[in-house]
């Protein structure tokens, strides 16, 4: 079995210096694991590597008056994991067998999950140059090294804590046990710790200078962005940390997308096409920052799937909303042929993006955009008409791009 161990023992500070101390003593007001960061707390995220790691069992050490475990004892038990609470270090041992692997993070380090997930794939306890290590805050282990605050290592010396009082640190003396067992060292990369990848948090003060990149780091994956998506980046990243810290994130935003493309359908339907259409950009923009929340939690959190609706579901309502909006555009035609050109049109958005990989092609399945171009031909009086010349022009495009394609791959 793989057992994680987290500590919620050493309290927020007013400076970046310092240790966490022994279990002796008043429990702190809050610990530095109870921090939240983009709308989760430090011991969240990492529970997150945990079981990303393919831990099995969560132990978490921590004061007997502490209150806010309970979500991250859901949270691990819900991915499946058992869970345990123990107050001090002697604790530990009933819990860990010969048998085990240990992945033990510190109090407070907040580390990217996938450079985690790589540096503690083998048994290791990861070290920095002890100048930088020790300016931040880690514990200094030699003369050339301190702590990074996470290591893996055999269940079998857990046992040696019975050999040390019970209100030790635990991860500190396991750290040294670890070493003395044989444990290799394994050093973060320099251009890691550099770049602000691998921190120790202390104070809230600490935490706002981390969370736009944690939040950045989390909101753009590798590939072509639609405009709508870039400029809901840049929202989520204004306005995300204060709705995350709110516990609504992504939720309230959808739903107030879903309102404005209600109240597009309405517009149009009282003959304000313009007005409909332009909500409908404004939904879509919406949806497309909900998406981003979605995926900031999905990625951030190591989860299967969002929370939130898929992006998928976001799109099927604008492409109804936009389908009625343009039918309503007809309103004198039978509804076939009012529906024919708005279905071909956004069925030409759909399939050309899906068979032509270039990254121009992305731009088509942007329905603020595509919303825009509509409500501009709409207020010029040139909508039916410049419905059918863009689906002509996508499908002329798609044929081009799909060409210069097929040449491409053949040779």
């Amino acid at each position: 079995m793989r057992v994680a161990l987290l500590s919620l023992i050493a309290p927020v500070t007013g400076d970046s210096g310092g240790a966490g101390g022994a279990l002796g003593g008043a429990s702190p007001i809050l610990p530095r694991g109870l921090m939240r960061l983009g709308g989760h707390t430090l011991a969240r995220h990492q529970l997150a590597i945990a079981l990303a790691l393919g831990c099995d069992r969560v132990i978490v050490v921590a004061p007997g008056g502490l209150d806010g475990l309970l979500p991250l004892q859901h949270a691990a038990e819900s991915a499946g994991a058992l869970f345990h609470r123990v107050s001090g270090a002697h604790g530990i041992m009933g819990l860990v067998s010969a048998q085990d692997e240990v992945i033990a993070l510190g109090d407070g380090v907040l580390a990217w999950p996938d450079l985690a997930q790589e540096l503690l794939a083998t048994p290791t306890v990861l070290v920095q140059p002890v100048e930088q290590g020790v300016a931040a805050g880690f514990e200094r282990l030699d003369f050339n090294y301190a702590s990074a605050g996470a290591m893996r290592f055999p269940g079998r010396l857990v046992e040696r804590l019975s050999e040390l009082p019970g209100d030790v640190e635990p991860f500190a003396c396991l750290q040294r046990i670890a070493l003395q067992g044989g444990v290799p060292q394994r050093s973060v990369p320099d251009e890691v710790i550099a770049q602000g990848r691998w921190n120790l948090l202390h104070n809230e003060r600490e935490i706002q200078a981390v969370e736009p990149d944690w939040i950045s780091h989390h909101l753009f994956e590798d590939g072509a962005l639609q405009p709508s998506e870039w400029l809901a980046g840049q929202v989520v990243r204004l306005a995300g940390p204060a709705l995350l810290e709110a516990g609504s994130g992504g939720t309230v935003v959808a739903m107030a997308a879903g309102v404005l493309a209600a109240l597009g359908l309405v517009a149009g339907g009282f003959g304000a096409l313009t007005l409909g259409l332009l909500l409908v950009a404004l939904a879509w923009l919406g949806f497309a920052c909900a998406s981003m929340f979605g995926r900031f939690e999905r990625r951030s959190l190591r989860l299967p799937r969002p929370r939130l609706a898929p992006a998928v579901t976001y799109r099927w309502i604008v492409d109804g909303v936009l389908l009625a909006l343009l039918g309503l555009a007809h309103g004198e035609r039978t509804y076939v042929a009012a529906l024919f050109e708005p279905l071909m049109l956004l069925g030409l958005i759909r399939l050309v993006p899906a068979v032509v990989a270039n990254r121009k092609a992305a731009w088509m399945e942007d329905r603020a955009l595509l919303a825009l171009v509509l409500s501009l031909l709409s207020l010029f009086g040139l909508l039916r008409n410049g419905v059918a010349v863009l689906a002509v022009a996508l499908l002329l495009g798609g044929i081009i791009m799909a060409g210069r394609q097929n040449r491409l791959t053949s040779t």
